[in-house]
Parts: structure tokens; sequence; C-alpha cells
């Protein structure tokens, strides 16, 4: 009774020490941390005041625009993207007829050894497609067996080009109305063929046919529509703050800049209202002709077009431009309002590397392409980064604009780091693009090999540099990273080695080729007419063995390991272990036995896979697996049928190093002595943490203890 007195007055008296504690702190307010006069300093307040104020208008543009039915039904706005298409579209047609051109510029005996190396076209077929010359009746059937034909032929405006095409050829001023016969087209591809440097396509003449066809090919019903409107309205552009944060600025003080980063002035309202100037009787819309024909729905439409065409030609006159400009005085003076400093100059900095971030972020999915420019953009901001650091003049402030953008990096890779990366299962991260190209044309070479090493050996400045801004301090979590990457090479059997020159005379080089399917070859060339110059992939296969050994067996997740951490049942310890015989199998849990503690038993309820790697290990879900592994002083158990045995008698058995089973000895310790030391902590311990991140957020306290 007396012992539980004690111990209750001890409870008491540690809790009115961090209640003495708090208010003393509150009473001497250090550093202002619960508030004090009205004061704004240029930090985060300043921030969550602009934030506050959401959209700012900061240019707007006046006009008036002329539109039609027609317009609406054809949609001149698309043009710049019709002709980016079409462009498109005719340079890959001109490839296909390039490469039939070329093809057979060659010698006959080298068209049949290209075309048919196996022999396995028909006499009339090798004869029509590789022998003959190319002609009317047989273009078609040349470039769909020698290039990409049937691909080409489906792209956006094929129809409408080839069209276009043969009416230039013919010297015709018609428009495009329908798809060439089979007949017209491939006398129009036989031309284009043997006139080598055609100058018959021009992008802007042809979009102009193309939108005349679009007028022509209407329904009678509508084009016998007539409507067209005059609109008169306002576009404004200007600023949306919302997304706006503490990291995206720096304040030189000293000179009075405000530098700005990832925020751009933008269109904010579009509007032609009924009356544009009501006090004057000045409409928003007059109608200047239409027939019968029309109704609500199409008066509708040619409004909202009209609207359309007054924010495109707002742009066109320098809208956006004349936000920014107008839009930095407004917030410097703004800042001067909110703050003591003085700014005189708003400096905006666009770059590459904000917009290619939010575009990739619209989507929350990343192509190898992306992810290759935008890797190549942050070497070059850590270069500026370097070099501001690096400056002999004004360094304070040229240090503290490197800080910024250093953060704004930091800030932009959190983001990215959540999106799809190509169809590889783990996000987004630092070495998703060198997996990606490796994986893409199935082996790994000498340079890759290298690639790979180079992530392990001494690394350079910048490489370091790179490695902070993907995870910051957490090294632990870049390896695990890498770790995995290396583990997908291995599982999949990806084969080692490297390409090595070689010659052979025609005839050997097309033995090798029929015999060999495994054979993997690049950069053919024809030295002569019986020669073959190539590179063959030469398989390493000692290699492997160094791949399966560079692979760390730890995985390690920040949120997961937390979690793992503070829930209690993630780690339970039998004491009385001689009292167990079976420990059965389950998907989300394995056991461990430390070899110096047999008598006790830990049961680890996060499935294995989420920690190491089974197959690595041999502990797979499978007849053929091993239900246990000696790693060091532990024991790692997937079930046994006879605990008691087992344990005296280990499996030891492994392709694995004694380095790899030391780290994964060492990261289940990790795992354990973690888990132990948040469970049993003291009460001023838990106390102490709730109050030190109550200082930290600076909110909260006195809502607690009032």
């Amino acid at each position: 009774m007396i012992r539980q007195i004690l111990g209750s007055a001890r409870l008491i008296i540690q809790i009115l020490l961090v209640v003495a504690a708090v208010i003393l702190i509150y009473s001497w307010n250090p550093m202002n941390v619960f508030g004090g006069k009205a004061e704004l300093k240029p930090t985060a307040n300043m921030v969550s005041e602009i934030r506050e104020i959401g959209e700012m208008i900061t240019a707007e543009y006046y006009g008036e625009v002329l539109t039609s039915i027609d317009e609406v039904q054809i949609d001149f706005q698309k043009e710049p993207e019709i002709a980016q298409l079409a462009e498109a579209t005719y340079d890959k047609i001109a490839e296909e007829i390039i490469n039939l051109r070329n093809f057979h510029t060659l010698t006959l005996e080298q068209r049949q050894e290209i075309g048919d190396p196996e022999k396995k076209l028909k006499r009339r077929d090798r004869k029509k497609l590789l022998v003959d010359k190319v002609g009317k009746s047989n273009v078609l059937e040349k470039l769909k067996y020698l290039g990409d034909w049937e691909q080409t032929s489906r792209l956006v405006f094929f129809d409408e080009i080839m069209t276009y095409i043969y009416l230039k050829q013919k010297t015709k001023s018609d428009v495009i109305t329908e798809p060439l016969s089979e007949n017209r087209l491939r006398k129009t591809l036989e031309n284009w063929h043997e006139s080598e440097g055609d100058n018959s396509w021009n992008a802007e003449s042809f979009t102009k046919d193309y939108f005349a066809s679009k007028l022509s090919d209407r329904p009678r019903k509508e084009a016998r529509k007539k409507l067209a409107m005059i609109g008169r309205g306002t576009v404004k552009a200007g600023f949306d703050f919302e997304g706006l944060q503490s990291h995206m600025y720096y304040l030189n003080e000293e000179v009075g800049e405000l530098h700005i980063f990832g925020l751009a002035p933008k269109i904010l309202n579009a509007d032609i209202n009924p009356w544009f100037i009501p006090e004057k009787g000045v409409p928003g819309f007059d109608l200047l002709t239409y027939n019968g024909k029309v109704d609500f729905k199409d008066s509708r439409k040619v409004k909202i077009y009209a609207v359309q065409k007054l924010k495109t030609n707002a742009i066109k006159a320098g809208i956006i431009e004349q936000a920014e400009l107008n839009g930095g005085q407004t917030i410097s003076r703004l800042i001067n309002l909110l703050t003591e400093v003085q700014v005189k100059k708003v400096i905006f900095h666009h770059d590459e590397l904000i917009d290619l971030t939010k575009e990739i972020l619209e989507d929350r999915f990343i192509s190898f392409e992306e992810a290759s420019l935008f890797e190549y953009h942050i070497k070059a901001e850590i270069d500026k980064i370097d070099s501001l650091k690096l400056a002999t003049e004004d360094r304070y402030n040229n240090r503290k604009l490197a800080e910024t953008k250093w953060n704004t990096l930091v800030q932009m890779l959190k983001q990215l780091q959540t999106c799809e990366f190509e169809s590889q299962s783990p996000l987004y991260n630092n070495y998703s693009t060198l997996w990606y190209s490796i994986r893409e044309d199935g082996v790994i070479d000498k340079e890759e090999w290298l690639s790979i090493n180079a992530q392990i050996g001494h690394k350079t400045t910048k490489q370091e540099q790179i490695e902070q801004l993907w995870v910051e301090n957490d090294t632990l979590q870049l390896k695990s990273q890498f770790n995995e990457g290396l583990y997908y090479l291995f599982k999949d059997s990806i084969p080692i080695g490297q390409y090595i020159a070689d010659t052979l005379p025609l005839a050997e080089w097309n033995e090798k080729i029929a015999n060999d399917t495994m054979l993997s070859v690049k950069e053919i060339t024809f030295l002569s007419e019986d020669t073959i110059a190539y590179q063959y992939f030469d398989l390493d296969n000692e290699r492997r063995q160094e791949l399966l050994h560079r692979i760390g067996l730890e995985k390690f997740q920040p949120q997961d390991w937390q979690e793992w951490i503070a829930n209690k049942e993630s780690v339970q310890k039998i004491t009385k272990a001689d009292t167990i015989k079976v420990l059965k199998a389950h998907p989300s849990l394995f056991w461990v036995v430390n070899k110096n503690e047999p008598e006790q038993i830990f049961k680890i309820n996060i499935p294995l896979e989420n920690l190491t790697y089974p197959l690595l290990l041999g502990l797979q879900e499978n007849k053929n697996g091993k239900t246990n592994l000696e790693i060091g002083n532990l024991i790692i158990f997937k079930s046994s049928n006879n605990y008691l045995k087992e344990i005296d008698n280990p499996n030891h058995s492994s392709d694995l190093s004694q380095d790899q089973l030391k780290t994964l000895e060492t990261h289940l310790i990790k795992l354990y002595t973690e888990y132990n030391a948040y469970h049993n902590r003291d009460f001023l311990t838990k106390a102490n943490r709730w109050f030190t991140s109550k200082m930290e957020s600076k909110s909260g306290i006195l809502d607690k203890f009032k």
C-alpha cells in the first residue's frame, strides 16, 4: 500500500514539474515563441499573409473580337496545334520514303541479304520486294515490308497530307476533300520516291487547305447556318498566391531585392458581359448577321468561342508580360506595408526546371524522357548554386540566394518522388533512370557495369550533393533504393558482359545469325559487298556472382519503419521458448532467435519481404525453400516443425557473403533496439518529447494547460 502511495506521489511530482516548466517558459517567452506585439517580419508569417490574398490581378486587356458560327464549327484556334502535328506526320512519311530510296542504292546482293537473310521469301515475293525497281505496282508492298508503314499510315492527318501532296504534284488548286484511292496513293508515293528534294510541302498552306476542306465537308444543315457577332470584353491576368511557400522566395534586405521562384502570372479571368459599358449603352455583344437556321445553342457556342478568342488575343498582346511587370511593383509595395523592410525590386525566376516539375505533377506520371531532362537541369542548377556560394562579391546575400534555390530543389524532388515512373514498381527515386536504361536493352554492358560500380565506390562532390537532394541525410533509404534496383536486375537474370567488335565474311555472318538464336549484336555495317562489321555481346557469367554480392540485404522506408517502431504488436518476446515446439508459417510474420540467448524467441509481426529479400536468403514460400537461416548470432525462422531441434543445428548454407549477412543482422538488431527504446521510455522522456514537439510547432501549449 505504501509502495503504491509513493509511486503515485512520484507521478504527481513529475506532472507538477512539467506544468511548472511550461508556466515558467511561457512567462519568460523566449524569442516571442508565444507571440508578442503585432509585428510582421519577413518570414513564414509574411508568406501566410500573402497567401491569404488569394488571387491578385495585375494586368487587364480590353478587346473586341469578330466571331462566326463557321469558326466555332471548325475551331480555327487549333491552327498551331494542327500545323505541328501535320509537320510531324509529314516528316515520318518522308523518312519512310528516304529509307526506301536508300535501300535501293544498295547492290542487288546486299538488298537480298538484308531483306531476306534466311531465304524464306518465295521467289515471286523476293523479286517484287527486293529485286524490282520501285514502281506504282510495288511501292506500297515495299514500304510495308522494309519499314514501319502500317503504323505510319495510321498517324493523324496521314490521309489529308497524302491528298495534299497529290494535289500539289498535279498542280491542282482543289482543297482536300477525301482520302486518295489506292491507285492515286500508289502513284503519289511513286512520284515522291522519284523526286528527290520534294518541295511541295508547306505546313501553313496545308493548314489553310485543311480548314477549307472542313468547311466544305460540313453537313448541309450546318453549312446553311449564318451567325456572326462582335464581342467586347476583358481579360484579367495576375498571380495566384495559394501555392506560395516559404522556400519559394529570398529577401535580400541589404539591397532591397525580393527573389521569387516558381510563381508566374497567368490568366485569371476572361469574360464578355452583356453590357460592356452599361452607362454608355455599349453592349458586350453586337449581332452582325444571322438567319433562321441558328438557335440558342448556336448563339451560346459563338459567345463561348468569342471569349476564347479574346483570351488568345490578350496573350498575343503581351498581357502575361505586363502582369509580371506590374506584379513586381505591386508585390514590393505590399511587402513594404507588411514588413519593416523596403523592397525596391522584385525578381521572378522562371526556369525550365520549375515549369517541367509543374508539368509532370499534372498527370502524376514521369516518363524516362521527362526524368532525364529533369535530372539534367538538376545538375545545371547545382552548378548555379555552387557559383553563388563561391562568389566573392556580396557573399552573404549570394549564399542566401543559393540556400533558397537549394530548398526549392528539395521541395520539387519531394513532390516528384510521389509520382510513378514508367512501368517500374518503386516510385521515382535517384536510381530510376539508371535501372530503366539498363533494362531497356536487356543487357548490362561494360559501361553500365561501371555506372553501377560508380554508385558504390568513391563519389564526387556533385554526386554527394545530388544524393543529399533526394533523401536529405537519410543514407539508409538511399542505400535501400539502390539495393532494390540491383535485386531486380539479379532476379530477372539480366545478362552481364561487354560488346566486342568483330568482322565476318557475309556467308559466315548469315550462318552465324541463323544458328545462334541467342546472339545479341549491334552497330551492323557493310564494309564491302561481302564483309560485315558488327559488335556482339560477350557474356560474363562470373559477374553474376559479383552482382549478387553487391546487393545490400536491408530494406528501409522511413515511414514504415517508424510505424513498426511505434506499434506495440510489431515485436513480441517469448521468454519461455523451451515450451514451443512448432513455429507456424505465416506470410505476415517471421521468428528470430539470438544464439547467445536461446531461452527466448522474438516473433516479428512484419512480413519478411518488407525488411529484406527472402529469395536471396533461400526462405521462399515453397517446398524447395529453406525454413531457417543462420545470420551471425541470429537465426531467422519462417517456420519450424521442431524448433528445439533445429535451433541446435540451424541452416548456414548461403551464396551470400559474410558482409551481406552482417548488414542484415545489424538491420534486425537496429529494429529491435529502436522498438525497445521507444516502448521503455519513462514518463519524463515522453513528456519531454511531447513538450519539444509543441515548442517546435509554437502552438497548442496554452490550449493544453489553459
